[in-house]
């Protein structure tokens, strides 16, 4: 082998050996594609606005948003936008228009919290510029933001700043934001030039009113009362006269209703199923678990589907916010036939149900567990009942209830928010779509339901 060869040898070698080392980087690289074809996405947009009416001498408010974040329990705080950007809410208004606050592709998943760091309002009239004060500049709203991999879910903040914006005996100004948040799932969104969005369709999943009160808290109903006496002193905000940290601030709830009812076809051979519920428990997303009841209560499935009624298990005031896991303790259940009583055996004591119970200030928002007892009532070979629950949770929020005799509660409208179909299996397990075949044959062994064998259907 000559030298030039040889020199063109060691040449192709090291070729190849750049390639598969260029390779090994773009498979292994900083923003580790490979990993993330493995996680669905899908496109979260971001939108300000401002409805609100005509303000006397007010020509502009100024908000500027530092950073737009989202969070999940599964990933924590992810930051959606870093970069400040500042809208004229009065602007948006005259315009009738949103603005884009952040366009990105966010993993696949349910998004409970949205926050917004303001920095700085400027508000201008007819003596010039000033700076509004800020109970705080962090403004964190419970959210219902729901991504799906290949559609476009959406998160608008509606200022309304009449609400928002008020002034010191001494004309100073304080911004204490009051807005409307709304999320979707499904939308078209168009965005246009100047930054400027439309949003149509899909499916509204939250349409909540938050404000802020004078501590910097943010819930829904929450804010600043119009005529309240306010000044500002070495940077904080005070009532007529008193510090922030002496005003009292109410505990903000809304009542809820939970209702029972059973809208089942009839049962051939059966009188009356009669439910022992021991209680019933909610969790929301920050707050955490509340009981609702504790109080044993029977309920005759038979009896509230003649009378196609609802009737009352339980009405309480709580905190506003969004529950999403209710829990029903199901202790007993009586069936009585032509041959006199029986105990039915139950697979499991507890039905866990995920859906979405909203609960708003000054509304009244209803939950009903509708048992659907043909598809929850078996009978063994040997005459035993077997109750293993189906039923359909429905809430609404906004709702216009009427207590009437008998504990009987008539929902005269309300906006729905959820529907879910929840069952059990003969092991106790409770899921969407779970329930024990209505063809299984089934038999009670030293306590135990056992499925004896399956009809193939079709």
């Amino acid at each position: 082998m000559n030298l030039k060869t040889y020199i063109l040898l060691l040449a192709l070698l090291f070729s190849f050996f750049l390639v598969g080392c260029a390779e090994q980087i773009t498979s292994t690289g900083s923003d580790s594609t490979q990993d993330q074809q493995t996680i669905q996405k899908g496109r979260a947009v971001f939108a300000i606005t401002d409805a609100a009416a005509e303000m006397d001498s007010v020509t502009s408010v100024k908000v500027t948003v530092d950073k737009v974040m989202v969070h999940s329990e599964a990933e924590g705080w992810i930051t959606v936008s870093s970069s400040p950007k500042t809208y004229d809410l009065l602007e948006l208004k005259a315009e009738g228009k949103q603005e884009l606050l952040a366009d990105v592709q966010l993993s696949q998943g349910s998004y409970n919290q949205i926050r917004l760091d303001i920095s700085n309002v400027v508000v201008a009239d007819n003596s010039g510029q000033h700076e509004a004060k800020l109970p705080s500049g962090q403004l964190k709203v419970n959210s219902n933001l729901e991504v799906k991999s290949g559609e476009t879910a959406t998160a608008t903040f509606d200022f309304i700043a009449d609400e928002s914006l008020h002034v010191t005996g001494k004309g100073e100004y304080i911004m204490s934001p009051v807005l409307q948040v709304e999320t979707r799932n499904g939308a078209d969104v168009q965005v246009q030039s100047g930054n400027r969005v439309e949003i149509n369709g899909g499916s509204i999943r939250m349409n909540s009113k938050v404000g802020m009160d004078i501590h910097g808290n943010v819930e829904i109903g929450a804010k600043i009362e119009k005529d309240a006496d306010l000044t500002i002193d070495s940077g904080s905000i005070k009532i007529s006269g008193k510090s922030s940290t002496e005003v009292k601030v109410p505990v903000i709830r809304g009542n809820t209703i939970f209702t029972i009812s059973d809208s089942a076809a009839k049962l051939e051979g059966i009188n009356s199923v009669k439910v022992t519920i021991n209680g019933l428990t909610v969790k929301e997303d920050l707050k955490g678990w509340f009981n609702v009841t504790t109080n044993p209560q029977t309920f005759d499935l038979l009896q509230l589907r003649a009378s196609q009624s609802q009737s009352l298990l339980a009405s309480l005031d709580l905190p506003p916010g969004y529950y999403k896991e209710l829990r029903l303790q199901v202790s007993n259940v009586i069936v009585t036939d032509a041959n006199g009583e029986h105990e039915a055996k139950l697979p499991s004591n507890e039905l866990k149900f995920f859906g979405v119970l909203v609960v708003e200030t000054g509304l009244t928002s209803v939950a009903n567990f509708d048992f659907i007892l043909d598809e929850s009532l078996h009978v063994t070979g040997n005459g035993d009942y077997i109750m293993a629950p189906v039923i359909q949770l429905e809430t609404k929020s906004n709702a216009d209830v009427e207590l009437k005799e008998h504990n009987i509660v008539e929902v005269k409208s309300g906006d729905y928010k959820s529907s879910t179909k929840v069952g059990m299996d003969e092991k106790g397990n409770v899921g969407i779509g779970v329930s024990i075949n209505p063809k299984a044959e089934l038999a009670i062994e030293s306590g135990q339901i056992k499925v004896k064998s399956k009809i193939q259907l079709g």
